[in-house]
């Protein structure tokens, strides 16, 4: 197996010419050799992601909740034991930060496309302290600086915080799932002047259930913001 690797600093150029000689760049899924224009995915194994319909409708589907204000979407479906499950898991687990990145300026060039209108900040999904201990980084946190790289607007990465850990969703039913992220979240009082009226990207890396993001985008409306766009890479079939 491959050793996937990051150089960052400022003569990164230069070494990473001579590391990609030595150990050329492999893709994350395949372990096959990238090509140049290719970053930690080959173009065979992109093609394989299977895409969400943009008229799929998440949050109708997931909460049987027809009154959220703004629109939703992913770009893919998450599918076990499939690529983007790989993609995902170096994202989350391997510290390949960049992979957030190039997703988000994807998500940028769709809302730009799809969803075209005024867009002031990006809010990631928060960890609790806990979780972002143990991983030392929020995933989101990396999508978002891809879409405001995308679409020149400020990412707000410490607007929203968990007030409580919750467990996971998965096999709730939707009523103990909205019970179980109810009033988990808050915004931090030093933004709460900041997003009022604003216009906000809500942004997770993978939407499972929806209650999550969907008392995000509640608790941001309560605030005061104007329309709550939701978006991810992947959602959970």
């Amino acid at each position: 197996m491959h050793q996937h690797y990051k150089i960052s600093n400022s003569s990164g150029n230069f070494f990473s010419g001579i590391l990609n000689f030595v150990l050329p760049p492999v893709c994350v899924c395949c372990d096959s050799p990238l090509q140049a224009d290719s970053k930690f995915v080959c173009h065979d194994c992109l093609a394989k992601l299977k895409a969400v319909d943009k008229n799929y409708n998440i949050f109708q589907d997931r909460v049987h909740k027809v009154n959220f204000s703004g629109n939703a979407f992913s770009l893919y479906w998450f599918i076990e034991g499939t690529e983007i499950q790989h993609i995902l898991h170096a994202f989350k687990y391997s510290r390949m930060k960049s992979i957030g990145k190039v997703f988000g300026k994807k998500i940028g060039e769709e809302i730009r496309s799809g969803f075209p209108g005024k867009y002031d900040y990006t809010v990631p999904v928060p960890l609790h302290k806990s979780k972002l201990r143990e991983r030392t980084y929020n995933q989101s946190d990396y999508i978002c600086r891809g879409i405001g790289e995308e679409l020149n607007i400020k990412p707000l990465e410490k607007c929203l915080g968990r007030t409580r850990c919750t467990k996971t969703q998965t096999k709730l039913s939707i009523t103990e799932r909205e019970e179980n992220v109810r009033d988990a979240f808050a915004v931090n009082p030093k933004y709460g002047e900041l997003i009022n009226g604003k216009n906000i990207i809500l942004v997770d890396d993978v939407i499972t259930t929806g209650s999550t993001i969907l008392e995000c985008a509640r608790v941001l409306k309560e605030n005061g913001c104007g329309e709550v766009t939701v978006c991810s890479i992947a959602l959970a079939e």
